[in-house]
This record gives C-alpha cells, sequence and structure tokens, in this order.
C-alpha cells in the first residue's frame, strides 16, 4: 500500500511539473524566476505602444477639437504634455460622449490613454 501512494504521489508531482514546463513554453517566459518582464510576446507590445495616466484634468481644447493635454504618469515623473485630435475619444461610465463634454471635467481626475511613442491622447475616461 505504501508503495501504490508512492507511486500515486510521483505521478501527480511529475504532473504538475510537465503542466508548469509547458506553461511557460506557451507564455515564452525563457527565465521564470525573471517574473514578468522578458518574453511577453504580444502583450508587451501592447504596453511599449500605449500607456495610461490618472491626473487632474489639466486641458486645452479649441472649437475645431485640437489642443492638449497636461499631466503626470506619477508624482515623481516629469510633466508630459499630450495632443488631442478630433480623433480623441472621451468616454463617461463606459459610454462614448463627445469630446468637447471632457471640458467639463477640467480639475477633476480622469484616465487618460496615450501612444507613448507620438504622446498623441487616444481616449480620456471618467
Amino acid at each position: 500500500m505504501k508503495t501504490v501512494i508512492q507511486l500515486v504521489i510521483s505521478v501527480l508531482f511529475l504532473t504538475m511539473v510537465n503542466q508548469v514546463s509547458a506553461a511557460v513554453e506557451e507564455t515564452g517566459i525563457s527565465n521564470p524566476s525573471a517574473g514578468l518582464k522578458r518574453g511577453l510576446g504580444s502583450s508587451q507590445a501592447v504596453v511599449e505602444k500605449y500607456n495610461g495616466m490618472e491626473t487632474k484634468l489639466r486641458m486645452s481644447l479649441d472649437n475645431n477639437l485640437h489642443g492638449f493635454i497636461e499631466g503626470k504618469v506619477c508624482d515623481n515623473c516629469k510633466k508630459i504634455r499630450l495632443s488631442v485630435t478630433p480623433e480623441t475619444k472621451a468616454y463617461k461610465n463606459n459610454i462614448e460622449v463627445p469630446l468637447g463634454r471632457a471640458k467639463n471635467r477640467l480639475g477633476r481626475f480622469v484616465t487618460v490613454i496615450y501612444e507613448v511613442k507620438t504622446k498623441h491622447a487616444t481616449a480620456i475616461r471618467w
């Protein structure tokens, strides 16, 4: 009976090791102890292309819906200026609203999603 229990435990252990190995291969992580810094594939590309910041809205917007937003990604980060165009979307409670309504949020917290390379604001959410 003792041998049977040892055999079952060994099979369970090998199955778990095999599943972890398969998961590592599937995600492309070359060194699992390195965390999530390497080998994320397509999800890493998303992080490099877009970023977001939660900030008190400081925004200038003309009648043609062109302007800019100023804010910081973190408390210790430098202030950045993001361009706003008519293609920038505005969302209130996950429902798209006209971009001009974002002016009503001046001085209140919003989340701004932007493209890292171009510094173009793609969405303003509140």
